[in-house]
Order: structure tokens, then C-alpha cells, then sequence
């Protein structure tokens, strides 16, 4: 298999997964009070939201490349 055929299907698979999901979430440990061998810490839960134009471009990018690639090898 080609690897333009190869990334395009990563692209592919990775603009669905945007459009399903609609966020990643991950989280953060930042120290809130720090006093000699006393130490605390917060964990957050943050999410990088993905939009929805952004994962169809990719999806449309990654279409592009799998044609791209079939019609170079077809040749």
C-alpha cells in the first residue's frame, strides 16, 4: 500500500473520530500550596474541544489523498 493512500485513510479515520467525539479530554496536577515537606495538589480535568469544520476538512483532505494515491498507482 502506497503511504499517501496510507496517511490518507489515517486522516480519515482521525476526522471521523473529531466529529464523534467533539472533545479530548486530559487532565492537569498543578501544586496549590507548597510548605516545606507539605505539598498539595489540584488534578483538573481540562478539553481541548475539536470543531467540526476542522474534522470535515480532515476527513476531506484524507479522501483526497486516497484518490490521489489509487489514481497514481492505477497509472
Amino acid at each position: 500500500m502506497r503511504p499517501v493512500i496510507l496517511i490518507g485513510i489515517v486522516l480519515i479515520v482521525l476526522g471521523a473520530a473529531g466529529l464523534i467525539a467533539g472533545e479530548i479530554p486530559y487532565k492537569t496536577e498543578r501544586n496549590t500550596v507548597s510548605m516545606g515537606p507539605v505539598q498539595a495538589t489540584v488534578q483538573e480535568e481540562r478539553k481541548i474541544s475539536i470543531p467540526p469544520i476542522f474534522a470535515g476538512l480532515t476527513m476531506a483532505v484524507g479522501t483526497a489523498l486516497v484518490v490521489a494515491g489509487r489514481k497514481k498507482s492505477q497509472s
